[in-house]
């Protein structure tokens, strides 16, 4: 019975480390695929959106993992709204244009509107998300305010999935 309370109370200590108190998503402007610039939380604001911030190219595998299954399960919700953001140093300000066009290339079209890519200094958002790993890609859940709800890191595996999406769907019955 002990070990069962245990693991009660570790089951509860894991959810309530996932699960952030009212921060709020910090500003980051940025441009889409699609050549708008966009400022982030206010571009989402009034709903819910999943954000997924990478600093590596390579974390592109990590990032499909959860947009992929959340595109085909809320793609069509008007509550719901996803981005992935690309954050690039300044060192290759000078090359967004090639980058860019690269991205633009190798993205679905169906995605543009939701890529925007951040040229600047990263240590400010490094130090605010708490990246100790930038060859990991940061999962955020936010609120209609901007207010991160949820975050997680690396691939989704089906289980964080499902916590994600089981997050979502109460949010939108909520809401709704």
């Amino acid at each position: 019975m002990q070990f069962i309370k245990h693991i009660i109370k570790v089951i509860i200590l894991l959810i309530m480390v996932q699960q952030v108190q009212a921060q709020k998503f910090p500003v980051i402007r940025a441009e889409t695929l699609s050549q708008e610039k966009v400022v982030f939380p206010e571009i989402t604001e009034g709903k819910i959106a999943l954000i997924l911030v990478a600093f590596k190219r390579q974390t592109q595998g990590q990032v499909d993992s959860w947009l992929d299954p959340f595109i085909e399960e809320f793609g069509d919700n008007p509550q719901v709204t996803f981005y992935e953001i690309p954050m690039i140093s300044n060192n290759w300000k000078w090359m967004s244009g090639w980058i860019d066009s690269g991205m633009r290339s190798g993205v679905p079209s169906y995605k543009h509107d939701h890529v925007a890519t951040y040229y600047g200094p990263l240590s400010e958002y490094f130090e605010y998300f708490g990246i100790e790993d930038k060859r990991l890609c940061y999962v955020f859940l936010l609120d209609e305010g901007g207010n991160i709800l949820w975050k997680n890191q690396d691939a989704a595996t089906p289980d964080s999935y499902n916590e994600l999406s089981q997050f979502v769907r109460k949010k939108i019955k909520k809401k709704g």
